[in-house]
């Protein structure tokens, strides 16, 4: 019996070790992350504004990815418009979650949509401002540029960082299951 479990074990382990989560923070200064079961950043882009270039960049992160032999799982972070928001600046955040639904499910990857709520428990303070996310994300990521030359603040980068440390968090507790069931 003993040795069953260890085989298990080594099955599961060599499993987990070929997956790659994603997260994706749909802004319009959102971003990609892609990290392994070790929480190395694999890759962090962020979002360039038009449908055709993010095609792209998605399309070369895929492709490198399996071609390697490896099994995405994304989190989307799922957003909705907020009280006093313009309706112009709402339209604009629907359409770029939409843009990123259809992009990860044209390349077959399967993910889960997240509230913010679900995925900053546990890993950042509850503040109204990005700080929080940025430090988190620089905790985690050591080395990862969260912070432009002039300073500026990379929130879609950090934010795209904890949601794909979310899915892998969620991942290793038990949700395999729910992504067998969207045929991964």
């Amino acid at each position: 019996m003993r040795k069953k479990e260890s085989t298990e074990t080594a099955q599961e382990n060599l499993t987990l070790a070929n997956r790659v989560f994603l997260g994706v923070d749909p802004g319009a200064k959102g971003a990609i992350a892609a990290i392994n079961s070790e929480l190395q950043v694999l890759f962090l882009e962020d979002y360039p504004g038009d449908e055709v270039q993010l095609v792209k960049i998605v399309n070369r992160i895929y492709n490198e990815l399996t071609n390697n032999g490896c099994v995405l799982l994304a989190g989307l972070e799922k957003v909705h418009s907020m009280p006093k928001q313009g309706v112009s600046s709402s339209f604009k955040f629907g359409t770029n979650y939409g843009i990123w639904r259809g992009v990860l499910a044209s390349f077959s990857i399967p993910f889960l949509e997240v509230t913010p709520q679900k995925w900053q428990k546990g890993v950042i303070s509850k503040a109204r401002d990005k700080q929080p996310s940025i430090a988190a994300a620089g905790r985690l990521f050591p080395g990862v540029t969260l912070l432009g030359p002039k300073g500026g603040k990379f929130d879609g980068r950090a934010d795209a960082l904890l949601i794909a440390y979310y899915i892998f968090r969620e991942y290793t507790n038990g949700w395999r299951d729910t992504y067998s069931s969207k045929g991964s």
